[in-house]
């Protein structure tokens, strides 16, 4: 996408915007723009908001060195893209904020950002910096309802999260699921492609909650007396713990190639269903 796309232009004729901070000869229409301009005018922004271009007048907005001949020069009208502003997010945002770290950790975003923000960051991160903006990209599909159709009002068919957590006027039809029901479905599906949500999947999710639920405070129940000096050494354990340890190996490595990855569906299939559901809970 990168290398096939054409020259990216950056200004735009729009009555709204981010100015271009450039200013004409009146006379030869000739651009100043060097970086006493910009340090000049980068100050007054950092004070006032980019505004200050439309209303402040040229004098005060050139610096010292060209007040004098402010009638020689008119503001440019142009605006920045929108995408150019987006893109240039990172240098207000994770390169200046104390705690946050540059380049970040992870971009997040809609399939349909592969030529929008996710693409303008990395060009003007590149040209300016030498380093993309982001460590990853995570890509993410959309929400959809049961049929898989685009949630729309006039349709009816929008699945409101804080209906799902507290639930509508109607009891029985809208039930409060709670906040963990609906972080349960978030984590159990592949959101790199389109998701589905609707009252039939919730009541799904909410019956694999119960359960998973139940097989934690029936596993800590049985640990409600335990003390560390009651280990056993490894080889001293029956065939069978040694089993279980080997299985809870490979789960936990399981658990963090999936966080490592981003794939927390995988976790929740792997560790959630497949092990403490089916194997665990029959040997306990």
């Amino acid at each position: 996408m990168i290398s096939g796309r054409s020259d990216w232009c950056i200004s735009r004729q729009r009555t709204w915007g981010v100015p271009i901070p450039v200013f004409y000869h009146v006379d030869t229409q000739e651009p100043l723009i060097t970086e006493k301009t910009i340090e000049h005018i980068k100050g007054i922004v950092s004070e006032k908001g980019s505004d200050a271009w439309w209303y402040m007048p040229t004098e005060e907005l050139l610096p010292e060195k060209y007040r004098d001949k402010a009638s020689e020069y008119r503001k440019g009208t142009d605006t920045m893209d929108v995408w150019f502003d987006s893109g240039s997010s990172w240098a207000a945002v994770s390169a200046k904020r104390d705690g946050l770290n540059f380049p970040a950790d992870v971009y997040l975003e809609g399939s349909d950002q592969h030529r929008g923000w996710f693409q303008s960051s990395l060009l003007t991160s590149i040209a300016t910096t030498g380093k993309a903006p982001y460590s990853s990209v995570i890509t993410h599909g959309f929400v959809l309802d049961e049929e898989g159709f685009k949630m729309s009002k006039s349709v009816g068919n929008v699945v409101d999260p804080e209906k799902v957590i507290v639930g509508g006027k109607n009891s029985k039809e809208e039930p409060p699921y709670g906040a963990d029901v609906l972080r349960l479905w978030v984590s159990s599906v592949d959101y790199t492609g389109d998701v589905l949500i609707g009252s039939q999947i919730l009541r799904q999710m909410s019956d694999m909650y119960r359960k998973l639920r139940g097989t934690m405070r029936f596993l800590l129940a049985n640990l409600h007396d335990w003390k560390p000096e009651n280990s056993v050494p490894y080889s001293d354990l029956p065939k069978i713990d040694q089993y279980a340890l080997f299985q809870l190996e490979n789960v936990v490595a399981s658990m963090k190639d999936g966080y490592d990855n981003y794939q927390f569906y995988k976790i929740y299939q792997i560790t959630c269903v497949a092990q403490l559901l089916y194997y665990v809970m029959p040997y306990a």
